[in-house]
């Protein structure tokens, strides 16, 4: 309806995988790095996890797309078979023949065996690709298991890639899926696309699709990153229905409020199709993964407090929820040179004699790197790791989970409201251009966190206070020294 009218060649946010759309952030280009490195490596099977919409879909195709011509693929995206439904679907997948009728497991291994070892002669490598893969059975990963047992001494014959949500990494947690979870030699769980990603990913978009200028502002997509939390599959339902809303209002470009419109259209009276089926189409921001129980103090601001630089300052005093976890804790304690913290104690409360606090919440390693102090990142069936500021890591198993600690000034101070205020400014004005600093608390701190690819909330959230701290307290030598 509205393609003419903004001279469009067709639906530019339609929610079909087409290739034509493919759009790989950065985080999409991470995930694709490491299928692509677990395939060169020996392994038997690929891990790839996010949560409902986030583009598992996209990097599949993506690497389906680079594989060289020698491999010899079987897509599942019905994983809701028994264990002879899969070996006779992967029979189907590569061509093989059987008697329909009466093939039994046995016949079906047999023939399956031939063919991996027919192409590897032939140098050929063969490769399963199963979608939506928390659905399986654990007795159908059992047998994908078995047949990953052929191999020579330098690979396996049979390569596996497990895409799903992340009740997957539930599922091969348990006991009897022990030997399977042991040969996963590469992990990526995908977050959702950042504002910066958003807007690209929207404009990449509307570019294909035949746009010749700008048709969502910047405070549009902004907003359209708030309302959907990056996630791609919500993006496409928010940016569709907003370029309608713009249409019948006649406006030549979608702004915030067309967002509104579209995101109550879809959440329904009242919300309910929010909770049900689209669960980051709220009003307030909630977690993505739920592997991450965090608190990312992305905060979305009352308009009746964003002139309010004490109200910034107060949300940046919420405690963070973290990890318990005890060897993050010692490893984090260690690189601070503080004692080793009591096993029974919640180490976010113990650091506070330090003057320290904690920030925990899914980062990107542009981002940790941007706040310059040293991080844990957890691991999937791994110790978590501490990463030192611009060290090269190796982030296979990352759940996108991570823990740092940073030096508060309001703790270090006895600061009372009004000099928190103060040092607010003071802070703001060493990091932005003299025009901004006439503006709203709200509007340089989203100015900042943008400058700094900082998570962008528009309050002093903790992940904003812990760049800051970096910046103020960087003369100072040890990390330690307090």
């Amino acid at each position: 309806m509205y393609q003419n009218f903004y001279g469009l060649n067709e639906a530019p946010f339609s929610i079909a995988p087409d290739p034509h759309y493919l759009y790989l952030s950065e985080r999409h280009q991470e995930a694709l790095a490491h299928l692509t490195h677990g395939l060169e490596g020996s392994g038997g099977f690929i891990l790839l996890t996010g949560e409902v919409g986030t583009g598992k879909t996209t990097v599949s195709r993506a690497l389906l797309e680079q594989l060289p011509d020698t491999t010899r693929t079987a897509f599942i995206l019905n994983p809701m078979l028994s264990e002879d439904e899969l070996l006779a679907t992967l029979c189907d997948e590569f061509g093989i023949r059987y008697q329909k009728r009466s093939a039994t497991r046995k016949a079906l291994t047999d023939k399956l065996s031939s063919f991996l070892l027919k192409a590897h002669e032939q140098g050929e490598q063969c490769l399963v690709l199963i979608d939506e893969a928390q659905h399986l059975k654990p007795q159908v990963l059992e047998q994908l298991r078995l047949l990953t047992n052929l191999e020579t001494h330098q690979s396996k014959l049979l390569r596996v890639i497990l895409i799903g949500q992340p009740e997957l990494q539930e599922l091969l947690r348990r006991r009897e899926l022990r030997q399977l979870a042991q040969r996963i030699t590469a992990r990526y769980h995908i977050l959702p696309l950042t504002e910066q990603d958003t807007a690209r990913y929207i404009a990449y978009r509307l570019q294909i699709a035949g746009a010749n200028r700008a048709l969502f502002s910047h405070a549009a997509c902004v907003a359209a990153h708030r309302a959907t939390q990056g996630v791609p599959r919500l993006l496409n339902l928010v940016c569709d229905r907003a370029l309608l809303a713009a249409y019948t209002d006649q406006s030549a470009q979608v702004n915030p409020q067309h967002i509104k419109v579209a995101a109550a259209e879809l959440t329904g009276p009242g919300g309910q199709k929010a909770k049900r089926g689209m669960p980051w189409l709220a009003a307030a921001v909630v977690t993505v993964s739920l592997l991450v129980v965090v608190n990312l103090g992305l905060f979305i601001a009352d308009s009746a407090g964003a002139d309010s630089e004490l109200n910034a300052v107060q949300h940046a005093e919420q405690p963070a929820l973290v990890s318990n976890d005890y060897s993050a804790a010692k490893q984090l304690a260690r690189a601070w040179e503080l004692p080793q913290p009591p096993a029974d104690a919640v180490f976010c409360d113990w650091v506070q004699q330090y003057q320290l606090a904690c920030v925990s919440g899914p980062l990107s390693m542009s981002q940790l790197r941007s706040i310059g102090y040293p991080a844990i990142i957890f691991r999937q069936q791994a110790e978590p790791l501490l990463v030192e500021p611009n060290a090269n890591v190796d982030t296979q198993g990352w759940t996108g989970e991570t823990l740092l600690l940073y030096r508060h000034p309001f703790l270090r101070a006895a600061m009372d409201s009004q000099q928190k205020t103060t040092w607010l400014k003071e802070q703001l004005s060493q990091h932005l251009s003299e025009t901004l600093r006439s503006k709203s608390s709200q509007q340089q701190l989203m100015q900042l966190q943008r400058q700094q690819n900082l998570p962008v909330s528009g309050q002093l959230d903790a992940v904003t206070l812990a760049w800051l701290s970096g910046q103020y307290f960087s003369d100072n030598q040890a990390l330690g020294s307090q």
